[in-house]
């Protein structure tokens, strides 16, 4: 069996060059995680961008996550920032595609220089990921109890929801589990 394409005429001036992307603020989300094979303790994230001027193009983030690595304070930063904080009382060992593939986090990207493993030098892709700050319910939207029924204070409490700010610079975090495509 074959597969005949028509390839047209390719750019081939754009090979091997790669442009970082600086933009503030820019949804991105997890498509895909996997272990590094070139370092150890390692997850190889791989983002889609759901806005800004380059939205739908792919960014990819080599993240540490050893315990004892000088490092992996941006492992935690990716989890809190996809609202999964790490917790000191969990497991050891856990899924982590089930806690962060296909979440949305929030990034500023920069360029970063470097040297590659020629001693050229290269720029890289820098990524900063960011918290969503959650809103407070305004006092009109408090809820209301009387004091004779504290236990209807809780269940009330417990189930107010809160909203996430509506600010350009702190964007709200969609569900992306259901493979939406955002615009």
């Amino acid at each position: 069996m074959s597969l005949i394409i028509n390839q047209g005429k390719q750019d081939t001036t754009q090979d091997n060059k790669f442009n970082p992307i600086t933009e503030k603020n820019v949804l991105a989300q997890i498509t895909e995680i996997k272990l590094a094979t070139s370092q150890t303790n390692t997850l190889e994230i791989t983002m889609r961008l759901l806005n800004g001027a380059n939205k739908g193009r792919f960014i990819f983030d080599r993240v540490n996550y050893d315990p004892k690595s000088d490092f992996s304070w941006k492992y935690r930063a990716v989890r809190k920032a996809a609202g999964c904080p790490y917790n000191e009382n969990e497991s050891a060992q856990i899924d982590i595609e089930k806690l962060l593939l296909n979440k949305a986090v929030t990034v500023d990207l920069g360029v970063r220089k470097g040297k590659n493993s020629a001693g050229e030098e290269q720029e890289y892709q820098n990524i900063t990921y960011k918290v969503i700050k959650q809103a407070t319910p305004a006092p009109s939207q408090a809820p209301t109890t009387t004091p004779a029924a504290p236990a209807q204070e809780s269940a009330q409490v417990a189930t107010q929801e809160t909203t996430p700010v509506e600010a350009v610079e702190e964007p709200s975090v969609p569900n992306l589990a259901d493979d939406t495509i955002w615009d």
